[in-house]
């Protein structure tokens, strides 16, 4: 299941700040929705994940030549 934090969470070992998206599975993800922690977020939603935008991989830009 798809989340969004609301809130600053650590989540194994790594701390996540608000904003930040996770797939967990589905108990974890409902008990931290539960805990006012996180909303359900969908895969197809446009903002990128924290480990999406650090990971160094580049997308695709055109540049005029």
């Amino acid at each position: 299941m798809h989340i969004e934090l609301l809130k600053p969470h650590t989540h194994a070992g790594k701390r996540l700040a608000s904003g930040d998206r996770l797939d967990l599975n589905d108990s974890s993800a409902r008990w931290l929705i539960a805990q006012g922690v996180a909303k359900a977020a969908t895969a197809t939603d446009s903002k990128p994940t924290r480990r999406d935008a650090t990971s160094g991989t580049t997308t695709n830009h055109s540049q005029g030549d």
